[in-house]
């Protein structure tokens, strides 16, 4: 069986790249470091290089979610850029002037579509980008067997419905961006202290916490690992954002799942949705109203 993999190379307000592959497929989701050479770095880190690349999907146009540096590479390498239809002009106002070089570039909607082997959903997140910020229902199969991974790393808030993207996942990356104590005494610009703790700004690791809380209470399985992305430098740390959200989880009946934090400055682990002779851990508690069943 074909294993589906995530490995983010990098996540965090100074450059967010993550690497997915399943069956001989593989994309970036967004591509936002700040030099060539730094992302071709930061994919031979990961045994890759811009050739195996099928596609780079972005969320949103914020630098550190694509930056022309990326669209040069792509060019170079004819890989394609995939932007959501919202996003197209502002994008060729914003980034491509700035880029030595423009390749294929290509939109999508609303509607789920496909990249080789790896089906991607996109869905709406509230963030203060221009144009529209979208999370990602990414999906492999192999045989009967369909695995889905959900990837939000830019949200002020996990309200609205948006729970359900990530119900029945099998694997789960969140941004767990602030600890709310951390961001209170910050020496920041109040301004950009209210705007980070808006509704359109970022998630806190309490907010991602109660978040998974909902997502594991209406799943008929639990996911194999959770993966807290663009941590703040200032307003977090890696212990902070995985104590707090793991405390939260087990205070809720969930002490078993893995909880990660993504690594700012160099690749984290390779995290599976879908691997050889493991199979994700059925929730008696679940109460999943939505598709995908047990494997």
């Amino acid at each position: 069986m074909n294993s589906f993999s995530v490995k983010p190379l990098r996540s965090g307000s100074s450059g967010n790249l993550t690497l997915v592959e399943h069956a001989g497929t593989a994309i970036l989701v967004d591509a936002g470091l700040p030099s060539q050479r730094g992302l071709s770095a930061a994919l031979s880190e990961a045994g890759a290089t811009w050739d195996d690349i099928d596609a780079v999907v972005v969320s949103h146009l914020h630098g550190d979610h694509i930056h022309p540096s990326a669209v040069a590479c792509c060019a170079r390498h004819e890989v394609p850029i995939l932007l959501h239809e919202r996003n197209l002009r502002a994008f060729s106002r914003r980034v491509l002037p700035r880029s030595p070089r423009s390749g294929p570039i290509r939109t999508f909607g609303d509607e789920a579509f496909a990249v080789g082997s790896i089906g991607v959903e996109p869905f709406p997140v509230p963030h203060d980008a221009e144009g529209q910020t979208s999370g990602f229902l990414l999906s492999a199969r192999a045989g009967e067997r369909e695995s889905h991974v959900s990837i939000a790393t830019d949200l002020g808030t996990g309200g609205n419905g948006l729970y359900e993207r990530f119900v029945d996942s099998d694997l789960i990356l969140i941004e767990s961006n602030y600890d709310t104590g951390m961001l209170t005494k910050s020496h920041r610009n109040p301004a950009d202290r209210a705007r980070v703790d808006s509704d359109t700004g970022h998630l806190s690791n309490e907010q991602a916490g109660k978040f998974l809380v909902r997502v594991m209470q209406e799943s008929r399985k639990l996911p194999r690992a959770v993966v807290l992305c663009h941590l703040s430098i200032d307003h977090n740390t890696p212990a902070l954002a995985t104590g707090t959200v793991g405390a939260i989880l087990a205070r809720h009946g969930y002490p078993d799942i893995p909880v990660h934090a993504a690594r700012r400055d160099r690749p984290s682990p390779r995290f599976f949705a879908m691997e050889a002779g493991k199979r994700s851990i059925y929730n008696p508690g679940g109460t999943s109203k939505f598709p995908g069943g047990i494997p």
